[in-house]
């Protein structure tokens, strides 16, 4: 029950208010300075009052209008009394959804200031009212006091700490020698073969597509959906069904932002979609996708995209599956016109014709870049025109004629099948809706929308059949009807869905994995206890070898990797494994996604990024998407592969290529980093990468290419998230983070001749890191000091100290220092190189000042 006890009192009140606030002209000319039209909409009583700031004064009406709103706000009235107390924090309301809000958000959001005052009017309108009674505030609940206990120094500082669980990150661990994830089958949605019934299945996917988009509309426009926006497709339905309809059931498609209809016209399954997009557990994705991600393994698809252009790089790698894996079989990737400037555009549709990829581009140009015109954003605006510049066929057609499109598709889907590369379509058509849901489509006219809608390719449809003699008129009705049935017995059964339980919240994130590889349980593999001096690079060349003669779906792709790549790496291992080491063109992004398509296709793809300053250019394969697609789609796929790149300064190559990235993509969850300080560690740890079932970036000092150890023969695994200690001792705890172990051993030497006796743990993982390990040192020593490459500001070092003070804050003695690069891009002067990454000498006087 609300602090209001009628919709009548809440009127009485805000007119009142508005009033008030009308007389005082500070306000009324800040407020008309930003001319809208601005609904609120209340529950809890029920209400709604339009203000118009177009006029001056400003004008408001309560109950139903039929003004066009510029800003609407779905709130209950006792928020909005919150809000006139002044007691409202509006963006974070709107974010924690308190305050429903659709249209433009921020316009409205900069009256904010000018409303100010009225914070102090509203309580005097209150009395003024005799509506007292909202002003009184419910009494706090009384804290209890407890005295206050002085322990003696001796019990607040514990000798002990209980250690944490062996792996704090939550990566499912199975008892079995191996894992293995899979795609579900393709789940069978035959298509009628008989040509006339082809035809009316056409028509009925059409119309179911349109049901779910205009009762999505529907719904969100009364708040029922649980985000800001969504975004439809209503009047491109014939693209999707006339490409999704020249497919076989095991043809992959991947999708954008605006992919509700392309599932839906693949097969996806209805309730599913729906449960997702109302953000259920018994969502396709487990409403963990929602309407932007909403995807479903079971009829090939390959996940829908919130980033412009990526669905394009993703394509090519599942294409790219598989042609490796000789499979007859074709991939899908659709996007819009915007799409088109995008850099992953251009890579994706090069490395597809490259590499001669059973891909089909398609383009949906309903003729807006989100918000822009298409000839305001491009020059060249027949758009399959630029199939040219790689070597492809570009076909262009009317997207609202779903034959004209599925004739189309299907002579590309067969020139892919006979081996003949890659098509860019481009389907002319038009978005009935805005770009988004909520916001007016002001930047096209109204007639030009009423133009479009003449050519509704749904009627085009249904008038053709009906012409031809293959449809009667109450039979299409018949169709619409049981499209509109279905779609409104799903919403019925997604508003009676389950929220996700707590526990889902960290679900999904990683796939699950053999405990023995994260250094649970016995090892399953183990060497043969010899032992030969090889370097580094030597060492992970051998683990490439071994890793891709034990299991065929590995295979290397990156620049210049048949002849070994810029530090010679892989040279040799194109002429032992033709056809599975793969020279790409520089395109960072291209390399990365492709390896994202080809893992979800079921590869485990090695790809190597040249310096780890260029995954800069490929963040988003990284960030976006390796770490993030497993989790949104709930679990449906897993991304098992590695992206190899050397890191690092000290060989006079400037800021450009010698940063230490490592602590950038350690606060990216679903990533698994790695950074090994030692040959055979290289070696083992790459192994790990390569069976994981999860993304891995694998950081590589260049400096410890050449360095040489013993590297055991045989069957060399190092677990993941396991570290070592490298030195044992009793004075000191130092944490080595990647290759600057070997100068924090250096140092150890030298200040064991002092007398000083450092333990060195070597973390070799950074996510997940090995706590366990380094609590049980520093409780030994009872100090501890980090080492790093990276720059000391938000170095990784700094997150290894405060997980360590957490879980002992009473325990060390003294506080930790850091060792770390300067805060300086490396300079390419070789004495200022020096200068500002960590070296022994600076390693022992840490050491030395945390004994003082």
């Amino acid at each position: 029950m609300g602090r209001f006890r009628s919709t009548e009192e809440l009127y009485a009140l805000l007119d009142a208010l508005f009033r008030r606030l009308r007389a005082i002209p500070e306000i009324r000319q800040a407020l008309t300075a930003s001319p809208m039209v601005v609904r609120f909409r209340f529950h809890d009583p029920t209400g709604e009052v339009t203000i118009d700031l177009r006029q001056d004064p400003p004008q408001w009406t309560f109950g139903p209008s039929d003004l066009p709103a510029d800003v609407e706000m779905i709130q209950s009235a006792d928020t909005a009394h919150r809000f006139w107390m002044g007691q409202l924090n509006v963006p974070q309301a709107i974010a924690t959804r308190q305050v429903i809000a659709r249209g433009n958000i921020p316009k409205a959001l900069r009256l904010l200031p000018a409303l100010r005052p009225a914070f102090q009017v509203y309580p005097q309108v209150l009395r003024e009212l005799g509506m007292t009674h909202l002003l009184e505030e419910p009494s706090p609940t009384p804290r209890r006091r407890f005295p206050r206990l002085r322990l003696p120094v001796l019990w607040r500082r514990p000798p002990h700490i209980p250690l944490p669980p062996p792996l704090l990150w939550p990566i499912p661990l199975v008892d079995a020698q191996t894992v293995e994830p899979a795609l579900p089958p393709p789940r069978p949605h035959p298509l009628p073969e008989d040509p006339i019934a082809l035809r009316r299945e056409m028509l009925q996917r059409m119309m179911l597509i349109r049901a779910f988009e205009e009762t999505l509309a529907a719904e969100f426009a009364r708040g029922a959906i649980p985000a800001e926006t969504i975004h439809l497709s209503t009047g491109q339905e014939a693209v999707a069904v006339g490409v999704a309809f020249a497919l076989r059931p095991t043809d992959w498609m991947t999708t954008t932002h605006r992919g509700h209809g392309h599932m839906l016209a693949k097969g996806a399954d209805l309730d599913g979609m729906m449960a997702e997009i109302f953000g259920k557990a018994e969502g396709l994705c487990k409403g963990k996708g929602g309407s932007m991600h909403v995807t479903d393994a079971g009829i090939g698809a390959l996940g829908a995209n919130g980033i412009v252009g990526a669905s394009l790089v993703i394509g090519a790698g599942a294409a790219l599956a598989a042609k490796l894996r000789g499979e007859d079989r074709v991939v899908v990737a659709f996007c819009g016109d915007g799409a088109t400037n995008q850099g992953m555009f251009h890579e994706a549709l090069n490395f597809a014709a490259v590499f001669q990829l059973p891909l089909i581009v398609v383009i949906e140009n309903n003729q807006y870049a989100e918000f822009t015109p298409l000839a305001r954003h491009t020059r060249v605006t027949r758009l399959a025109d630029r199939a040219a510049a790689y070597g492809i066929p570009g076909v262009h057609v009317d997207g609202n004629d779903v034959w004209a499109v599925y004739e189309a598709a299907r002579e590309a889907v067969a020139r892919a099948r006979q081996g003949e590369g890659p098509t860019l379509i481009e389907a002319l058509t038009y978005r009935w809706r805005g770009h988004s849901e909520g916001e007016g489509a002001v930047y096209r006219s109204a007639a030009e929308v009423e133009a479009w809608k003449a050519r509704d390719p749904i009627r085009r449809w249904r008038e053709r059949l009906e012409a031809e003699g293959l449809l009667t008129p109450s039979e299409a009705q018949a169709i619409e009807a049981e499209a509109w049935r279905r779609v409104q017995e799903a919403v019925e059964r997604a508003r009676r869905g389950t929220e996700p339980p707590p526990e889902a919240l960290t679900e999904d994130l990683y796939a699950p994995e053999p405990a023995w590889l994260y250094g649970q349980g016995p090892m399953i593999l183990r060497p043969s206890g010899r032992t030969r001096e090889r370097s580094t690079a030597e060492a992970l060349r051998e683990a490439l070898a071994e890793e891709m003669a034990r299991d065929p779906r590995v295979f290397l792709l990156g620049e210049d990797v048949t002849t070994g790549g810029y530090f010679g790496v892989t040279a040799g291992l194109g002429e032992e494994f033709p056809g599975r080491v793969l020279d790409t063109p520089i395109s960072e992004s291209a390399i990365i996604g492709a390896a994202v398509g080809a893992a979800m296709a079921g590869m485990r793809p090695v790809a190597e990024i040249e310096f780890a300053d260029f995954l800069t250019c490929a963040m988003d394969g990284l960030v976006n998407q390796a770490a993030k697609i497993r989790y949104m789609s709930g679990g449906q796929y897993a991304l098992p592969l590695v992206v190899r790149t050397p890191a690092g300064g000290g060989i006079g190559m400037a800021a450009q290529h010698s940063q230490s990235l490592e602590p950038l993509l350690t606060g990216i969850p679903g990533l698994i980093v790695v950074a090994p300080g030692t040959p055979a560690d290289a070696k083992g740890l790459l192994k790990a990468a390569i069976r994981s079932n999860n993304p891995v970036v694998f950081f590589e000092n260049k400096l410890l290419y050449a360095e040489v150890g013993p590297v055991p023969e045989g069957e060399w695994i190092v677990p993941l998230g396991v570290a070592e200690v490298q030195r044992p001792g009793r004075d000191v705890t130092v944490v080595s983070i990647g290759a600057v172990l070997s100068r924090v051993l250096e140092a150890a030497a030298e200040l064991a001749r002092e007398g000083i006796e450092a333990e060195i743990v070597d973390v070799r993982t950074l996510v997940p890191l090995d706590l366990r390990t380094i609590l049980a040192s520093v409780a030994r020593t009872r100090r501890l000091v980090v080492v790093e490459d990276a720059p000391l500001t938000h170095g990784f070092g700094a997150e290894v100290i405060a997980r360590v003070s957490e879980a002992a804050w009473g325990l060390l003695r003294a506080a930790p220092r850091r060792v770390a690069g300067q805060d300086v891009p490396i300079p390419y002067n070789r004495t200022l190189e020096r200068l500002a990454l960590p070296d022994a000498p600076r390693i022992a006087e840490a050491v030395r000042e945390v004994l003082r």
